[in-house]
């Protein structure tokens, strides 16, 4: 069954080859066959093909930067798609395929704002000046157990900006390793079963916790003391199961941290949309 239901979602990620997706950070349409839509062959992730870079800034002693990303070495329209994705998605980027550059510009635009936050909230003659280091640090990896046919990429941030604690947020996004375009959830998933989907969720979560209801899960682990389950587009697909993951204070408060939820194909078989 379970070999069945992993064949048949590789089918629906094969099909993704020919389809146009728009994507939730407002992708730039492309000609289907520009992205190799005819082209068969799955891009692989090897050190081949790997190219990374970090980048650091230490301001005055007043913000400290560090970028750390891996992308694909330019060469190819799936690569360069792949590589475009990140940059638009994760850094807030312009549509560049020269990830390096982009990085570059995005965290001298994020030095900028930060500085000229910190010169109005902290002027030199208050007695917390100095006192307060700003920290951004941002990285992103290649997944390494995606599943058949996908290129999945994880960006993770810590910031710091003042207050009694930092914030982590982790985002991943999925592409075809066949055409580089972004995957979404309702390419994987019927949404017209959202509720239904959106129930599994919640029984999964009851059983990862050891809960037998929503009121005890809140009262547990603070879940769902913030908002509601839905069908997000942070999602990790891998080689037996979707990861869902909710970020801090977005279903949850600080304390509870990251929330993730790991719902198996054979699990989710009734909603995969399978042609």
């Amino acid at each position: 069954m379970k070999q069945n239901i992993k064949n048949k979602l590789s089918l629906v990620l094969c099909l993704l080859s020919a389809m146009s997706i728009a994507t939730s950070c407002k992708w730039v349409k492309q000609n289907a066959a520009g992205f190799g839509a005819n082209n068969s062959k799955t891009l692989e992730i090897t050190e081949a093909n790997l190219d990374s870079i970090r980048l650091t800034s230490n301001s005055d002693s007043l913000l400290y930067m560090e970028y750390d990303y891996h992308f694909l070495k330019s060469g190819g329209i799936v690569a360069d798609s792949i590589n475009a994705g990140i940059v638009r998605c994760l850094v807030n980027g312009t549509h560049d395929t020269d990830v390096a550059e982009a990085l570059r510009q995005a965290m001298n635009k994020e030095e900028s704002a930060m500085l000229s936050e910190i010169q109005e909230f902290y002027r030199p003659d208050d007695e917390t000046f100095g006192t307060i280091k700003y920290e951004i640090i941002q990285n992103g990896r290649f997944e390494s157990d995606a599943a058949d046919t996908i290129i999945a990429y994880t960006g993770t941030s810590y910031r710091y900006t003042g207050g009694a604690h930092g914030s982590y947020q982790t985002n991943t996004i999925n592409f075809s390793g066949r055409t580089g375009r972004l995957v979404r959830i309702d390419d994987i998933l019927d949404t017209a079963h959202e509720n239904e989907i959106l129930k599994l969720m919640l029984s999964k979560l009851l059983s990862d916790n050891d809960c037998a209801t929503r009121e005890e899960l809140m009262e547990k682990t603070g879940i769902l003391a913030l908002g509601e389950l839905y069908l997000t587009e942070n999602f990790r697909l891998g080689k037996d199961s979707i990861t869902f993951c909710f970020g801090q204070y977005e279903i949850a408060p600080y304390s509870s941290g990251i929330t993730y939820i790991g719902i198996s194909y054979d699990s989710l078989s009734p909603y995969l949309r399978i042609k």
